[in-house]
């Protein structure tokens, strides 16, 4: 079986890192493996968004509008990311789209992680404060 780095280590009070490992390391085929990652990116997805909106709401004026072209300017990056991994990694087979998956869950959980820190007016990683 194939061993990932943990996700835990990156954000560690996120129970989805805790259940994408366990999730991982009971799969045996790659169609499992984008099948835990859809699950861990589509709760980051739903924290990314959440921390998006909470911020939209307490920014005002200029704050706001930068906010809102930053998290544009953000997805054009990701969408952009993807597409050239995809074509990097189109000639891995299977296991091509694993890495796809994991890096975007990466970028995802990244840019959580950023809104969540803006909106706490901390770091995103500890290690960096």
């Amino acid at each position: 079986m194939l061993l990932f780095a943990s996700t835990a280590t990156m954000a560690k009070d996120m129970p989805s890192d805790a259940a994408l490992d366990r999730c991982l390391n009971d799969a045996s085929t790659t169609l499992v493996m984008n099948q835990c990652y859809a699950a861990s990116i589509a709760i980051w997805d739903q924290q990314l968004n959440q921390h998006y909106n909470t911020l939209m709401k307490t920014l005002t004026g200029d704050a706001k509008n930068r906010l809102r072209i930053a998290q544009r300017a953000w997805l054009s990056y990701r969408d952009s990311w993807l597409e050239a991994s995809r074509s990097q990694l189109n000639s891995q087979g299977t296991l091509g789209s694993v890495t796809l998956s994991a890096q975007r869950l990466s970028l995802v959980r990244n840019q959580a992680l950023m809104l969540q820190s803006l909106s706490k007016s901390s770091c995103a990683n500890a290690d960096d404060c």
